[in-house]
This record gives C-alpha cells, structure tokens and sequence, in this order.
C-alpha cells in the first residue's frame, strides 16, 4: 500500500456531533479548520483518505485496516511514540442499530475514553494514523488541540 498523505487526504477535528459515512459512498474532499468544542463531550472525528499520495484511488473499506490515536502534551509527534488507541476502520453497522449485516466506515472517537491511559493536564493534542491492511501506515495528521477540564 502506498502511504496516504495527511495534509490533505485526511482531516481530523474535535467537534460534537456525529459523522455517519457508508462504504461504497462518494467521498470529498475534508474542508475546514480544527474546531475546539464547547461542550464537554470531545469527539475525534475525521474522514477518510480517498485517495494515495500519488493519486491512486484508495477504497477506506477495503484498503484500511485501523487508525491508531496519539496523545502528547505538546504538538511533537515522533515515530517514537506509541498509539494510545486503535479503532477499527471498518465496523458492523449492526451492532450500532443500523442496518443488519451492513458494515460502515469508522469516523469518530470518544476522546473522554483515553482519560485513564493519558497524562493529566489542561491542553493535550491528538494525532492520528491510517493503517492499511498491509501494514503500512500513513504519515501523522496535523495535531489538533484538546482542552480538558481535569
């Protein structure tokens, strides 16, 4: 698998709300800036690369296997660091209620589930990697900032 590229192919951003996304969907192009919400609940949403930094198409149902989270206290990501999260790329939409034996693509995390693996401190920031089912995994996405009331 080549490596899909971040800037472009992948935005992530911490909003409220739901992102819902079915595979064999159009998929467009991420649009928008990182958003800090305003209420408590954080949620890591992004959508996935459509395409390979050299421009191939790339499936997010058939060629991802998971995405891996990062959490730092500064913006800092190295390969050094390890995922503190991975999320499935692909899920059964069944077990969510939806439709019986569908499968959808994975677009959003839970940030408040990290709290007991990660430091304590104001302002964290996230990054995140796309994992093919090959194993290759794509560069960091930019950091985005998480503000938490500890």
């Amino acid at each position: 698998m080549l490596r899909p590229g971040f800037p472009t192919l992948l935005f992530v951003s911490i909003a409220v709300g739901a992102l819902a996304s079915g595979c064999g969907g159009g998929q467009g192009s991420a649009q928008g800036h990182p958003v800090v919400p305003s209420e408590s609940a954080s949620i890591l949403a992004w959508n996935p690369p459509a395409s390979y930094t050299d421009n191939t198409v790339l499936d997010p149902c058939r060629d991802l296997d998971h995405y891996e989270i990062y959490v730092r206290q500064d913006s800092s990501f190295t390969e050094k660091d390890l995922p503190v999260a991975l999320i499935a790329a692909i899920v059964d939409a069944s077990s969510s209620g939806e439709s019986p034996g569908g499968k959808r693509q994975e677009t959003e995390f839970l940030l408040e589930n990290l709290q007991p693996f990660i430091p304590k401190a104001n302002r964290l920031y996230v990054s995140l990697k796309a994992v093919g089912i090959d194993g290759q995994k794509s560069d960091f996405m930019t950091p985005v900032p998480w503000d938490q009331n500890n």
